[in-house]
């Protein structure tokens, strides 16, 4: 990996290195966001692709699948269509191409495990390890649950133990990284580093909404990426619509291209 450009710190190395030759058949690494996750996959992959065995990678979601495929440059699907493979009640279910391809060489990583219901996950675990693969769940416990019922990446993590990546790469400051995994972890202390640095901005919610949008408009204009988040649909619906209109003041109507009006109005 570090000849390729890309050096591991040592809490990545340790990663890889346990997930790649610890023989387990199911293993959990629990890796908040920014802790350099992806570039860890990427390098387990090569690692594993280099040893003679195949990946797969699965994902929750269809965008954690794609995002996941450009990380890692294997094959990457959704649990849902592995799940619809196991259990279609007719049989007539068309496997995906990587379907037949488990085996006891195949690694199946499993991206954003804890927003993946435990049925899933038990029905595809259980799959893999009968084909003589493996697996490798790696998540955050602390971050959105599944929809269905969740909670197993806790319950794993008490039983067998997990690998954690506590670092995080994602922020210039360490100041800011701590701060972020202590509000991850719900210390109220963390709060602290944002309000000294005037991150924090307090008024009823019409002050607010203006303030947000102020500050929105301001990010563009100075070429940044920003994003407004709001409580409500409603609020939402409001913001979107005022950024739509700022952007297109003083445009031709005939230059804004298609337009679809969307549920919320």
């Amino acid at each position: 990996s570090e000849a390729n450009g890309v050096a591991l710190n040592p809490g990545q190395s340790t990663l890889v290195r346990q997930m790649a030759t610890s023989g387990a058949r199911l293993q959990l690494a629990i890796a908040p966001a920014g802790s350099g996750k992806t570039t860890a996959m990427r390098a387990l992959a090569q690692a594993w692709a280099e040893g003679g065995g195949t990946v797969l990678g699965l994902a929750p979601s269809a965008a954690a699948a794609d995002a996941l495929r450009t990380q890692m440059e294997q094959d990457t699907d959704t649990l849902a269509k592995l799940v619809h493979t196991l259990t279609d009640p007719h049989g007539q279910a068309t496997p995906p191409a990587w379907f037949g391809q488990i085996g006891p060489q195949t690694l199946v990583v499993i991206d954003e495990a804890g927003m993946a219901d435990t049925l899933s996950l038990d029905l595809v675990v259980a799959h893999v390890l009968a084909r003589g693969g493996s697996v490798r769940l790696v998540g955050d416990d602390q971050q959105l649950a599944a929809i269905g019922a969740g909670g197993v990446l806790r319950d794993i993590a008490a039983t067998h133990g997990v690998l954690h990546l506590s670092e995080l790469v994602r922020f210039a400051d360490p100041a800011e990284g701590a701060a972020s995994l202590a509000l991850r972890e719900g210390r109220t202390e963390a709060l602290g580093f944002y309000l000294d640095r005037d991150r924090v901005h307090v008024g009823d919610q019409t002050t607010m909404t203006a303030d947000a949008f102020a500050s929105w408009q301001a990010d563009r204009a100075n070429g940044l990426d920003s994003i407004m988040l709001a409580p409500t649909r409603e609020l939402v619906s409001e913001l979107n619509q005022r950024a739509r209109a700022h952007r297109l003041t003083g445009t031709d109507p005939a230059a804004v291209g298609p337009v679809r009006r969307l549920a919320d109005g």
